[in-house]
């Protein structure tokens, strides 16, 4: 999912946490959103399904039939659904990884936590003052799955991005400083290591790890 920025400070005499994220209204492609409403339909379904019934396709569709009847989905959600795709990830040995650690997951974890400039490697966001001891970031994010185990953590994030083979190493490479950010977050809040980070594309098939820090 994305995240908030807002800087602010310690000392009383300036304006605490301004929200940095973009505002604007800008138009939307029917594309776009529709990519937009897959991804949307495939978090909410990941959120809500149980790990005990993600061993198959058939399964995952009776899942998803459960959450319709529960008014917890939509019948139209249901539609935008890659049930294979999310059965292929769900059998793959890290699938496996995750649900036998079922009692540790933790969807769609909200997080809230404050960060000195010199914790985050991300110039572009820093504000352009000298003297910055007394500045803060307030991060606010969520992540999609993170099983929180009593030593570590490991941090997965599903995009449903349709990616060429050929474009796959530029996607990771975008989506990198949003799975560090979030393993940073989530250590600093648990006072515990993110040992593991995943990026799961499900249309593609393929869950890339990638260093936390």
């Amino acid at each position: 999912m994305g995240w908030l920025w807002a800087w602010g400070s310690v000392s009383p005499t300036r304006q605490p946490g301004f929200d940095v994220s973009p505002n604007r209204q800008r138009a939307t492609s029917p594309a776009k959103a529709a990519a937009a409403d897959i991804g949307t339909a495939h978090h909410s379904f990941l959120q809500l399904v149980s790990l005990q019934r993600v061993g198959s396709a058939k399964l995952l569709k009776q899942e998803a039939k459960r959450l319709v009847q529960e008014g917890a989905l939509t019948p139209d959600t249901v539609t935008l659904l890659d049930f294979e795709g999310l059965a292929d990830f769900w059998n793959s040995e890290l699938g496996r990884r995750v649900q036998a650690q079922a009692t540790w997951v933790r969807r769609e974890l909200a997080f809230t936590v404050r960060f000195s400039p010199d914790e985050l490697s991300m110039p572009a966001v820093r504000p352009a003052e000298p003297d910055l001891k007394d500045e803060f970031i307030v991060v606010q994010g969520a992540v999609d799955l993170a099983v929180v185990l009593p030593e570590e953590i490991w941090v997965l994030d599903f995009k449903t991005d349709t990616v060429p083979a050929n474009e796959l190493a530029e996607k990771i490479k975008s989506y990198e400083p949003q799975l560090r950010l979030y393993a940073g977050a989530l250590s600093k809040i648990y006072q515990r290591p993110v040992s593991a980070c995943w990026i799961c594309f499900l249309a593609a098939r393929t869950a890339v790890p990638l260093k936390p820090g």
